[in-house]
């Protein structure tokens, strides 16, 4: 694990893998994940691509760092650690609320970014949960036992025990108060006529299991001229479900850009 410093000097933590040259891909995590989620992929590219995945601030190895924990604060961090790890250009990978926050990164830094991949996101427009959706989100910061159960339920199968294990570990590191302001942040998004300006090359992987209308409508057909893949046999982990599709996605996303 290495470290860098962002403009207000928190100390955030990534991991850097693989040899240097060529596009490098940054893999942003979800709310209540962290890089290690990112492992079975990475395993997977890093013998021919440079890959980072980056603790964002509040979650990982990065829970120590001050706030504020939004969207918009967590895309401005990056902006750090491209410069210190050199990564300029780069096709940045974000699943889930890292999903919102590459597409924020895209709008923010047009110039850095060749090409997005978004894995089951979190749309530009946020997710207009109804109240007994959203009571239910807010009930999982602060409460392990609900938590992990919600997490059992983002695979389509139950998940083997290393995988349960990387799930657990990561969501117990973010704090009650991180997870909330983080999920105010991400589930109440509103730049979707933003993401609309997108011109940067976009894959969107939607999990069959995981509302891929939802996805295609309020993603997928928002940034002109991504292109939208279906992913069967998967739920929204799908980065830990279906490691080996993903990662030959991404490869064929970047030899073709």
């Amino acid at each position: 694990m290495a470290t860098f410093r962002t403009a207000d000097g928190a100390e955030l933590s990534y991991v850097d893998r693989g040899p240097r040259g060529g596009l490098a891909l940054l893999f942003l995590h979800g709310w209540n994940g962290s890089s290690e989620v990112w492992r079975p992929i990475v395993d997977r590219l890093a013998e021919r691509r440079r890959t980072i995945a980056v603790d964002v601030r509040g979650f990982g190895d990065s829970n120590a760092a001050p706030g504020p924990y939004r969207v918009e604060n967590f895309s401005d961090d990056l902006s750090a650690l491209i410069a210190f790890a050199d990564l300029d250009p780069l096709v940045v990978v974000g699943h889930s609320m890292g999903a919102a926050v590459a597409q924020r990164f895209a709008i923010d830094r047009p110039d850095a970014v060749e090409g997005l991949v978004l894995i089951a996101p979190v749309p530009a427009s946020g997710m207009g949960f109804p109240p007994k959706v959203d009571a239910f989100f807010r009930s999982l910061p602060g409460n392990p036992e609900a938590t992990n159960a919600w997490l059992s339920k983002l695979t389509v199968k139950e998940p083997v025990p290393e995988i349960r294990n990387i799930m657990r570990a990561a969501a117990a590191k973010v704090s009650p108060s991180v997870a909330l302001e983080s999920y105010e942040s991400w589930s109440r998004l509103d730049f979707a006529d933003e993401a609309a300006t997108i011109a940067t090359p976009t894959l969107v992987i939607a999990p069959a299991k995981d509302r891929p209308d939802f996805v295609r409508e309020r993603v997928a057909d928002v940034i002109e001229g991504s292109r939208l893949e279906i992913l069967p046999n998967a739920a929204h982990y799908a980065p830990l479900e279906q490691p080996a599709a993903i990662a030959r996605l991404i490869e064929r996303f970047i030899e073709e850009l």
